[in-house]
Formats: C-alpha cells, sequence, structure tokens
C-alpha cells in the first residue's frame, strides 16, 4: 500500500473516473444510495480526511483498505451520509400532526423517525407531540434510526450549534432547551424529559428489518427516498411500511414521491399518507 507523508499531495487529491465508478459502486452495495455522476467533488470532500488520516496519497490505496477493514467502510459510509436537517423542517407536517393526529389519540403512541440523521427530526416530533399528549397522561415513544453511526451518536447527546435553534418556537426552546455556557456557549442541548422519549437503533433501510423493532402508529420517512433509484425506492417503503400499523400514517419529504413505488397508502395531504386495507 502507498503511504505519502508530504500533506500537500495529500490534501490535493483527485479522484479518478475509476475510483470514482469504485466508490459510487460500494455505496450502492453498501447503503443502496445512488451518487449521481457528477458527485466527485463530493466524495473527494467527504472522504479526503480519512485519506490524510491514513497517509494515503490516492483514492485506491482507500478503497482497498476499506475493501478489507469493515470498521473503516463504516467510518467512509459516515462521511458519505452525513447530511444537513433542521428542526422544524416542512412543518405543515407538524401542523398535521397537531390539528389531525394527535387530538384522536387515545393511547401509547409509537413513532418512528426512520432517518433521522442527527436527531432534529426526532425531537421536533418529541416537543410537538409533548404539547398535546401530556396534558392528557398519554405516554409515547419515538424510535431514531439511521445507517450512519456518527449522526446517531450526535442525536444521543443531543447537543447543537446555537444556529439549530433559529427554527424552533420560543416557547418550545424555553420549556425543551438548556442553553449552554462557557465553553459551551455557542451550544445548546435538549433536556433530559425529552431525551428519554427517544430510543436509537443503527438500521438500513435498503435491507429488511427486524420484526423486534415493533410497530409505529406514525412514520416519518423524510428526504432519503431521493438518494435512491426506483427499485431500491420499492424496497425501503415495502421494508418500512411493514412495520406501520392499520390506519397509522407515513410521511415522506417533500422532495419524494410514492409515484409507482408504493399502492399499500394513500395520500391524505401533499407527502402525508394512511395504510390502505383491502
Amino acid at each position: 500500500m502507498n503511504t505519502h507523508k508530504d500533506n500537500n499531495i495529500v490534501q490535493h487529491a483527485k479522484i479518478t473516473e475509476n475510483e470514482f465508478i469504485k466508490f459510487k459502486e460500494i455505496i450502492y452495495k453498501t447503503t443502496g444510495i445512488e451518487l449521481k455522476e457528477n458527485k466527485h467533488n463530493l466524495i473527494e470532500s467527504r472522504l479526503i480526511k480519512r485519506l490524510r488520516h491514513h497517509k494515503l496519497d490516492n483514492y485506491s490505496d482507500y478503497y482497498q483498505l476499506i475493501l478489507k477493514d469493515k470498521k473503516e467502510l463504516q467510518l467512509m459510509i459516515n462521511q458519505v451520509t452525513t447530511n444537513e436537517t433542521s428542526f422544524f423542517r416542512e412543518n405543515k407536517h407538524f401542523d398535521y400532526l397537531t390539528r389531525k393526529i394527535l387530538p384522536q389519540t387515545k393511547e401509547r403512541l409509537r413513532i418512528w423517525s426512520a432517518a433521522s440523521s442527527i436527531g432534529v427530526e426526532a425531537y421536533t416530533i418529541a416537543m410537538v407531540v409533548n404539547e398535546q399528549l401530556s396534558p392528557r397522561h398519554l405516554p409515547f415513544e419515538i424510535l431514531a434510526s439511521d445507517i450512519n453511526i456518527d449522526v446517531l451518536k450526535q442525536a444521543k447527546e443531543a447537543v447543537y450549534e446555537i444556529r439549530f435553534s433559529e427554527n424552533i418556537p420560543k416557547n418550545y426552546l424555553h420549556k425543551y432547551c438548556l442553553k449552554g455556557h462557557g465553553d459551551m456557549q455557542n451550544k445548546f442541548a435538549i433536556n433530559d424529559y425529552l431525551k428519554q422519549k427517544l430510543s436509537f437503533a443503527q438500521i438500513n433501510l435498503t435491507k429488511p428489518i427486524s420484526p423486534q423493532v415493533g410497530k409505529f402508529d406514525i412514520i416519518f420517512l423524510r428526504n432519503v427516498l431521493i438518494y435512491f433509484d426506483i427499485q431500491t425506492k420499492k424496497n425501503v417503503v415495502k421494508y418500512v411500511l411493514q412495520h406501520l400499523k392499520p390506519n397509522g400514517y407515513f410521511f415522506i419529504g417533500h422532495s419524494d414521491t410514492l409515484f409507482n413505488i408504493s399502492d399499500e397508502v394513500v395520500q391524505v395531504m401533499p407527502t402525508a399518507y394512511q395504510t390502505v386495507f383491502q
């Protein structure tokens, strides 16, 4: 395996077309994510730190490493699957929760944030649901899952840069968030009360999902289908919907679609669906 001690060469390593194809194929095989042809720069920028870490001067050597080292393969997946997100993103879904679903809830509620990233979607759901169910003494639980163990770790810690607080309503911010001090002055944390409503799991949505995950009343699968090809989308939606209860609700992202993907749910509003039963 070639190494190079000159950081300038490592820093400016360029991925060749052949190398890009190899990474594209292993990322698809491992995660189901289909990289577009113009994503060379993304792979370079996401993986250059791993090349520096191993003092490698080209992507072919790094590719050989991930073939032999499952831990490094997971680290590579972590790098390429990290995406930007925010609290109260696509807020119409949470409005629908508040207006239509939660007022009808009469027993324990199970919710799944299936592509939860760093946890902001799951904590947003928790804030909204708690406001509705806590006064009625109705319990709820939320499963937050992702294929990326780095973002799951951050979700468990529930500490975020202050910029993430911009979209959180002031009353929720005061009630559920703690402002950092000293070394943490530019950050805030979710309080322990809300954190205890969440559990976490690493789940690859492109593979059959364990029955032990259980059934859910509501599933959020937002802004993830856009990364898959048609067949993978069909598989993911099929696997996920196997865990949706009768009359359960299913939310996808505004950039996603179920057209020609699934007929197991019917639309109740744009990007919001409910289970269909024959």
